[in-house]
């Protein structure tokens, strides 16, 4: 990256984020996710300078960046969803439980394929307990880092389940 795209970007970013986090709040509606996009697409935008550069309209090539990474955070959850049923949804009193001896063939999976503690990582955002911002600060390590642990230990979980069950 050039000197002049690196100013250019950094201008930029700076006068238009405010716009792009609330155009990704707008989809997402959650401040955590619509932060995760915009810098998503940002990453993109420092891959391709030139092409923002001599876009027409830079900030609608972001909007439409932001657009394709927020539809993609959606599927992510949308898949989760299917995987794991939310407890809110389950009937009372009928929520499973890790010490629960019903349910000792789907932890055993769940144990073979991911470490308890990233089982209880997953399970914490998973039912709502904590957030991935939570959940990084906790860890101490950065948004991003958090999101995609949380997206490897699901995909590790859901192929696990789906070669088992």
């Amino acid at each position: 990256m050039t000197p002049e795209e690196r100013n250019y970007l950094s201008d930029f970013y700076h006068a238009n984020h405010a716009k792009l986090f609330l155009h990704a709040y707008a989809m997402l509606k959650s401040k955590t996710l619509a932060e995760v996009a915009v810098q998503e697409a940002f990453q993109v935008a420092c891959q391709k300078p030139a092409e923002l550069m001599k876009s027409e309209s830079p900030i609608g090539w972001m909007k439409k960046a932001i657009e394709f990474k927020a539809l993609h955070i959606l599927r992510e959850q949308k898949r989760t969803m299917m995987v794991f049923v939310p407890l809110d949804e389950l009937p009372p009193g009928t929520e499973p439980a890790i010490s629960d001896n019903s349910d000792s063939h789907l932890i055993d999976c769940c144990l073979n394929a991911v470490s308890a503690d990233e089982l209880s990582f997953f399970l914490r955002i998973a039912r709502g307990e904590s957030t991935v911002a939570e959940e990084a600060k906790r860890l101490n390590i950065k948004l991003k880092t958090c999101y995609a642990r949380f997206e490897r230990i699901r995909a590790r979980l859901q192929k696990a389940l789906e070669k088992n069950l």
